[in-house]
């Protein structure tokens, strides 16, 4: 079964028959429908070009990397060609050595323990509110200044999934 949807909970009343609703509800499942339809259409149209661009490019990926693995081998095995300046500018970019560091933390509460003795702002604190626990708790009577509990009904469909598989 699909998701429903909700609707607006704050429109004005309108009489109208129930046959009339159920017109109006035919129109709106059959326009999801439609737009469901056209979108899906398109993502597999989509999926086809994606397919098609992969197989058409295969090749040429093939030999990008086998250049790229060469150009690598080729910096590595040279280092002294990248000392200064360390990257060679070319007309098509440049290539070359570069520094770079990278933190690997292999046991997070000792890292969290010594920052926070050794005074290193490094620790980071999210507080959030739990809102499944606020609503319990106001169920249960309890008093929470600057939060109140609001219930009501709300309006919303769902289209049939047969009609959305169709």
């Amino acid at each position: 079964m699909t998701k429903p949807t909700r609707l607006s909970d704050s429109r004005p009343l309108r009489v109208i028959p129930v046959e009339q609703a159920d017109r109006l509800f035919q129109s709106v499942a059959l326009a999801t429908v439609t737009i469901n339809k056209t979108k899906a259409a398109y993502e597999k149209r989509i999926a086809e070009l994606k397919a098609k661009c992969e197989e058409e490019l295969a090749g040429q990926v093939a030999l990008l990397a086998e250049a790229e693995s060469m150009l690598k081998d080729y910096i590595i095995a040279n280092p002294e060609r990248f000392v200064k300046p360390r990257q060679r500018i070319t007309e098509y970019g440049k290539y070359g050595l570069r520094t770079v560091s990278n933190v690997e933390i292999t046991n997070a509460e000792d890292v969290k323990n010594a920052c926070i003795a050794q005074g290193i702002d490094a620790v980071i604190y999210i507080e959030k509110l739990d809102k499944k626990a606020l609503e319990k708790a106001l169920l249960d009577g309890a008093a929470i200044p600057g939060c109140e509990l609001r219930q009501g009904e709300i309006a919303s469909y769902t289209v049939a999934k047969a009609l959305m598989e169709e």
